[in-house]
């Protein structure tokens, strides 16, 4: 049985995927599907987990604990 998981990001970062998503023919769930397998797949996980450090770097927005807990339960509340 497939989960569903919800990752909250920018709205920047959710048009740049979705852009790079479609520019491969691909919905945003399939590219986001294929680059985690991708990411787990590598046979040097430390570049990956590397390169993910850098990515949580790069992206500007922070969003607190309470927020963060506020946004998993209106995810619930669906």
């Amino acid at each position: 049985m497939a989960s569903k998981i919800s990752v909250y990001i920018d709205e920047e970062m959710h048009w740049k995927l979705k852009a790079a998503a479609s520019l491969r023919g691909k919905s945003l769930s399939e590219f986001m599907v294929e680059a985690a397998l991708h990411a787990l797949q590598t046979s040097d996980r430390k570049m990956a987990a590397s390169k993910m450090d850098r990515l949580r770097a790069s992206v500007k927005s922070t969003v607190s604990s309470e927020e963060l807990h506020d946004m998993r339960n209106v995810e619930r509340r669906r």
